[in-house]
Formats: C-alpha cells, structure tokens, sequence
C-alpha cells in the first residue's frame, strides 16, 4: 500500500513529465513565419478597401467603415511589423490540429454576419457563443448556456435597449 506521500510524488512527476512535453513544441521555419504574417496582412488590406465601401465618413460624422478602417490598419500595422521580424523571430511553432480552432473561429464569424441581416442578431449570437463556448472551449452545457444566454441579453440591453444603435434584431 502506497502512503500519500508517495502518491504525491507520483503526481509531481506526471506534472513535470506533461510539462516537458509541451515545452518540446516542434518549431517551424522562417517560411511559415512569413506566411503567418502575411494572411493577416493580405486580409488586412481587404479589410481596408471593405471599410471604404461601407463609407468611413469623418470623425464628427463616422460612418459604418470607420471602425472596421481603424481595426484594418492595426492589423496590417502588426502583420507588416512580424512580417520585417520574420526572419529574426525563431520561437514560431510549426502549425497543428491548433490551426482547426482557427479555421472553425473564421467560419462561424462568416456564419455570424451572414446571419445577422436576416434573421437579426439574437440568434446568431446566441449560436455564436454557445459554439464557441461549447465545441471550441469545450466547457459544460450548464456554463455554455447560461453564459450564451446572459451575454446575448446584455448585448440586447445595452445596444438595443439603452444605446438605440439600429441592429437588426427580432424583439
């Protein structure tokens, strides 16, 4: 029979061995470096010529592209600087199943704004969350729901009902 003590041992050292393993990541080349800068870049610059079509307006009078500008510029801002560091960066690690959760991120994002002008924001975002919550962070059902739930209504309270902003929702 094992005492506790010697259970605890057991315990730190699975903990170290798991800890050593993550440490081991396998590392990519600069290739893969440039190309994790350059997606960004490219979408940024797409994001910029979106925003212009959606109509920037000006600062005292913004219009809807202003903020997707703003978030376009920040983004080709920090994917020109990783992009000129590319070559210098050596802590890059290769992509994985990792790259799954990115892929499923962007699509339900796609599914999201598709959905928005049609059946308003209620339900999407409601999806939204809980998928995100659920499949993506794999958390209980009880914590998906209520925090999909709770989150929706309190985007719905404070666009809707106390800044008046014109979304397109259901109730």
């Amino acid at each position: 029979m094992s005492s506790p003590t010697t259970t605890r041992e057991v315990d730190v050292r699975d903990q170290t061995v798991e800890f050593e393993v993550e440490e081991q990541a396998e590392r990519a080349g600069i290739t893969t470096a440039r190309l994790s800068a350059l997606v960004p870049l490219v979408l940024g610059v797409f994001g910029v010529f979106v925003s212009f079509g959606l109509g920037v307006g000006s600062l005292s009078a913004p219009g809807a592209g202003l903020w997707p500008l703003v978030i376009s510029l920040f983004m080709i801002t920090a994917s020109a600087t990783a992009l000129l560091k590319a070559k210098q960066d050596d802590d890059v690690e290769a992509f994985d199943r990792g790259i799954l959760t990115v892929g499923l991120s962007v699509a339900s994002l796609l599914a999201y704004a598709s959905l928005l002008p049609l059946i308003g924001f209620e339900i999407p975002t409601l999806l939204l969350l809980f998928f995100w919550i659920k499949v993506l962070g794999k958390e209980g059902w009880r914590s998906a729901v209520t925090v999909s739930v709770v989150a929706t209504a309190a985007v719905y309270a404070l666009f809707i009902l106390l800044l008046s902003v014109p979304l397109p929702h259901l109730f």
